[in-house]
């Protein structure tokens, strides 16, 4: 009888669970995969204490342009962004506020010129009046006198000595008169003057403050991104604008746990993913800050950071206000960087056509 068919029998070289190549391949990516995500995820939590790698704004130094006074902006010419010179005009504004002051101290100053005139006058008058008053107390004083000897000798009334006495009285009472009434202007023109010298200090002060409602740029440098709107009133204090001025430095925030070292001078890479520049370490404050919002993460839980400030070697291509990061030569970010630049210059090097034979 023949045989048309057979069942397959088991065998154990293959079996459905028996492990094959490409299933190999694909665990050993999966396993990579798996590796480098808790690698990253360390990193995230651990890799900033270890590595010098944090984040930093480039900054200028700031100016800001205000008014100790309430004031209306009338106009403001510079626009964000321009180039201004120290002293330039920028716009002009109006203060009631300081109008007022101005006009009461003019007038409060005007007042106390015009008594320490009349006081000068009346003091010229007593110096002219004193010698004459003094003398005519003199004579009566002589005539009493000789009225006395002759009422005591008979040959004068009581009457006449009366009235001889009330002469000179009078003429001692205007003496001494003169005298008082020159001291105490001496007393008042000393205090008017005083007062005038103070007076005309706040006056002088609450013009130059005020400075016709010009303002001006008290350095060189640039106008920042914002600016006061011509119409705006504007409280004490409150900034029209800002002028950032000199070179551009760069502010890293460093945990304060940290476990490598940095030190003043010691090179830094700066990079904002597509640029890299070199730095130094100018100074590390021995106070921490909280680090800007954008800076914060939910991951490493850095609430406060060190601040360190990082010079750069030449003229920096950063943009003001612009994001980045600092690390050291074996930093996550120069690492990635240094690779990505390679690979760029890798393929400008093939494009780049071949050079013509000899």
């Amino acid at each position: 009888m023949a045989i048309h068919s057979l069942r397959p029998e088991f065998r154990p070289d293959n079996a459905r669970n028996q492990v094959r190549a490409s299933q190999t391949l694909a665990r050993r990516l999966y396993l990579f995969g798996l590796s480098g995500g808790a690698l990253w995820v360390a990193y995230l939590f651990v890799g900033s204490l270890v590595l010098m790698d944090a984040s930093g704004l480039v900054v200028q130094e700031r100016e800001i342009i205000t008014q100790p006074f309430d004031a209306q902006v009338l106009s403001f010419t510079a626009r964000p962004g321009e180039k201004i010179a120290a002293g330039q005009k920028l716009g002009s504004v109006v203060s009631t506020q300081m109008l007022d002051l101005i006009s009461s101290l003019v007038t409060r100053k005007a007042q106390l010129e015009s008594r320490q005139t009349q006081i000068t006058a009346r003091l010229a008058a007593i110096q002219t009046t004193l010698p004459s008053a003094e003398h005519r107390s003199r004579t009566a004083k002589a005539a009493q006198a000789a009225i006395e000897k002759a009422v005591a000798g008979g040959f004068s009334t009581r009457v006449r000595l009366a009235e001889a006495t009330r002469d000179a009285y009078e003429a001692a009472r205007e003496v001494e008169s003169l005298h008082s009434e020159r001291g105490a202007l001496e007393s008042e023109r000393g205090t008017t003057k005083l007062n005038l010298t103070h007076l005309a200090e706040a006056l002088d002060r609450a013009q130059a403050t005020y400075h016709d409602g010009i303002v001006a740029s008290p350095v060189e440098g640039a106008i920042g991104a914002k600016v006061a709107e011509p119409g705006s009133v504007l409280s004490h204090g409150e900034v029209m604008a800002d002028v950032y001025h000199g070179a551009k430095y760069v502010l890293a925030y460093l945990p304060t746990n940290r476990l490598y070292g940095i030190e003043p001078g010691q090179p830094l890479i700066v990079t904002d993913g597509v640029n890299r520049e070199i730095g130094r370490v100018e100074r590390i404050e021995t106070i921490t800050d909280r680090a800007p919002p954008e800076f914060q993460s939910n991951l490493n839980g850095v609430d406060r950071s060190q601040v360190a400030r990082i010079a750069f070697d030449a003229p920096t291509r950063f943009p003001l206000m612009s994001k980045i990061r600092v690390t050291g030569r074996y930093g996550l970010s120069s690492l990635l960087d240094g690779a990505r630049w390679a690979l760029d210059w890798r393929g400008e090097a093939q494009a780049a056509p071949a050079p013509a034979p000899r």
